[in-house]
């Protein structure tokens, strides 16, 4: 088997870094880093350390590693700026590829001197500002209002004035549809607002009011470098993310994306670039990985939804490496230091993932066994989040469990693939789940 690096494509000159900070810890990405620069550095929070565990052998070839408590934290974060310079580490690029340390990296960029913009990097994870600068650029979106304060009726009675319903109510930088609700009368509104229960891993308060968009919900997920797309794959929610917590149990829609060939969706593609470049140039994105949500109305018109300046996360890292036919992290770590990325070698035309979970709440009693897995005609990865007596919650639609990668050479193939799987491998549970338990 050829080495997928041997081959880069999409050339694009770029100026390397004299050293990089990587935030948190990825293996595949930590181990792709290094092979490129002998100057890694690696900032860890306590939940790297204390779940995720990381090789020691790897840390062992980083520059110097970096323990923070969580990435929320100024005065630790300010600690690692000001150790690095120093020892005189000049020229530094920043690399964050979870949604628990964008704030983080974005704040150490700027005590760096990477951004003179302080507000840019808030743009990535507050969807208020983020919209608001998307905007400007005449990309299309759902109108809004901000609630800083939750409390304060006036200022609900205002923004229940102003949108048309039925709306979205979400935490301004929240992630993963947690503490989302769908409201459909302005009456309901100071209800909902008022009895909002926050997932504990959401620190902020303040929620963002938006009008809804009805229409089919695609993901964007590219690799950029030099405001050039090096990669470029466009994926659709078999079910929109907010109809996941609308639903009964006994209605619950299938959870995953499908990939959408740029061969038989070429129109779609050029138009989600158009946009992308718009978003790109409203936020200032010219390199790294990003994840962007839009909605196809069924009127035709696209409108923007977010975007995060990282991969997608639950299943969309193992279904990309699938699709380029090396792990993705491989690609992110060339395009970030190179400015090249492989060219992707899918093993077939049609790829996509399930997410497979419980229908109720309690204890997991039962789950697919790799055995099982690896010998269902069509499955190509899987990833087990939990094990058989952990509890399941169901409190939101990013409570993960399962994880299967599927491919086929047709799309009829591969919605049939999708219903067998779904059909044949259950998540199983008894009795009642346990509250919620606080990890980043």
């Amino acid at each position: 088997m050829s080495d997928p690096m041997s081959d880069p494509v999409n050339t694009n000159a770029v100026s390397r870094p004299d050293a990089v900070v990587l935030c948190k810890w990825q293996p595949q990405l930590a181990t792709a880093l290094l092979d490129l620069s002998s100057d890694l550095y690696i900032i860890l929070d306590d939940f790297d350390t204390q779940q995720l565990r990381p090789d020691p052998e790897v840390l062992a070839r980083m520059r110097h590693v970096y323990r923070v408590s969580h990435f929320d934290s100024i005065e630790e974060l300010a600690a690692v700026a000001v150790d690095l310079r120093l020892r005189g580490v000049e020229n530094v690029k920043v690399i964050s590829h979870a949604e628990f340390s964008q704030y983080g990296a974005g704040y150490l960029d700027v005590l760096l001197g990477n951004d003179d913009d302080p507000m840019r990097h808030v743009a990535f994870r507050d969807k208020r500002l983020m919209k608001q600068r998307v905007t400007l650029t005449g990309t299309p979106a759902a109108r809004f209002e901000s609630l800083s304060d939750a409390s304060d009726t006036r200022a609900v009675a205002a923004a229940a004035a102003r949108l048309s319903f039925p709306v979205v109510v979400k935490p301004a930088s929240g992630f993963g549809t947690m503490s989302t609700v769908r409201v459909d009368l302005p009456d309901d509104l100071p209800g909902v607002v008022e009895q909002l229960t926050f997932e504990p891993l959401l620190r902020s308060k303040q929620l963002i009011v938006e009008e809804f968009v009805e229409g089919t919900e695609l993901c964007v997920d590219a690799i950029w470098s030099g405001g050039r797309a090096l990669t470029f794959v466009v994926h659709q929610y078999y079910a929109n993310r907010i109809t996941l917590m609308e639903q009964g149990t006994a209605a619950r829609p299938l959870d995953g994306s499908h990939i959408l060939p740029e061969a038989d969706h070429s129109g779609l593609y050029r138009r989600l670039r158009e946009l992308h470049d718009r978003v790109n140039q409203g936020l200032g994105i010219r390199d790294g990985a990003t994840h962007l949500e839009a909605f196809v109305r069924p009127d035709g018109d696209i409108f923007f939804s977010e975007i995060g300046t990282r991969i997608g996360g639950a299943w969309v890292p193992r279904m990309l490496s699938a699709h380029f036919g090396h792990p993705v992290w491989q690609s992110i770590a060339a395009a970030e230091l190179t400015g090249t990325c492989p060219e992707p070698t899918p093993d077939h035309p049609y790829m996509g993932a399930v997410h497979l979970g419980p229908e109720r709440p309690g204890v997991i009693t039962s789950m697919p066994s790799d055995t099982e897995l690896a010998e269902f005609p069509g499955v190509l990865d899987w990833q087990h989040l939990r094990k058989v007596g952990g509890r399941a919650r169901l409190s939101h639609p990013s409570e993960w469990y399962l994880f299967v990668v599927l491919g086929a050479e047709t799309q009829e193939a591969y919605d049939q693939l999708c219903h067998d799987v779904a059909k044949r491998f259950r998540v199983e549970t008894e009795g009642e789940a346990e509250p919620a338990v606080t990890g980043r």
